[in-house]
């Protein structure tokens, strides 16, 4: 498996979500690969920091009483909506006494319904959450990724650097956006650059002979540096920048900047 292979399956082994086979071949190149084994590193410790932050969640006060209530109390059939009652000859064998709990059974199974459907909707919350929580890993995983290849384009010689200047938005921002033309090999490295408020997302920009075309959209939580890929070639290109936008990003006119530099 190639090198990228790898990574996806260090996510998944962070997410417990490997077989037997698949888990032995990343034993086997973890032996051998030192940014891999720190990646699978990074990735337990940003579960673990996830499975802390979930918020413990207690039944409410009155449920032990409530169903308990509900299992005492007697279940009568409503003759109005079923209809007249032919009776029957019961079902009992001679000598057997009829069972006293039948409607007792009846409420049982009708609290088990209730229970079901309360477990069912938190079964939906914990999906929810789950899924949040792989979104978390693999965004986690893209940003070190970013990280170990910007790392690697500045030891680049043949890279490229355009300093940014900060706006309004980010006053205290710096960044550049450091590239290898010809490549899309491209990176905004940011320090002090703002958490991302909520509802918004920060979204790269670059300008050529063309126009201004929108990149990606991301979030930051305002702890440390910021690497983020532009994905295309700008070695052509006029400018690049970063923007507030809303959440899901634009597609037309820029929002306000929050870091701009000229080529």
């Amino acid at each position: 498996m190639d090198h990228a292979t790898m990574q996806q399956l260090a996510a998944g082994a962070a997410l417990d979500d490997l077989d037997d086979a698949e888990l032995q071949e990343l034993d086997r190149h973890l032996a051998s690969c030192g940014p891999c084994r720190d990646l699978r590193a990074d990735l337990d410790e940003v579960v673990a920091d996830l499975a802390l932050a979930a918020p413990e969640l207690r039944p409410p006060a009155g449920l032990r009483g409530e169903v308990l209530a509900a299992l005492r109390a007697p279940v009568k059939p409503d003759l109005a909506l079923v209809g007249p009652v032919t009776p029957v000859r019961p079902a009992t064998p001679v000598g057997m006494p009829r069972r006293a709990g039948t409607w007792g059974a009846i409420g049982l199974a009708a609290v088990l319904g209730i229970v079901a459907v309360g477990l069912g909707a938190r079964s939906v919350q914990l999906t929810d959450e789950v899924a949040g929580a792989r979104v978390a890993v693999v965004e986690a995983q893209q940003r070190i990724a970013a990280q170990e290849a910007a790392m690697a384009l500045v030891a680049d010689p043949a890279h490229r650097i355009a300093s940014l200047h900060a706006e309004p938005v980010a006053p205290v921002a710096s960044a550049i956006a450091i590239f290898r033309p010809g490549t899309t090999e491209a990176y905004l490295m940011a320090n002090d650059l703002p958490a991302t408020p909520v509802g918004f997302v920060y979204q790269l920009w670059f300008a050529d002979a063309t126009g201004v075309h929108a990149l990606g959209t991301f979030h930051h939580d305002g702890e440390g540096p910021f690497i983020a890929p532009f994905g295309v070639d700008l070695g052509s290109s006029a400018a690049a920048m970063v923007t507030l936008e809303p959440e899901g990003g634009a597609q037309g006119e820029p929002g306000p900047q929050v870091v701009f530099g000229e080529f």
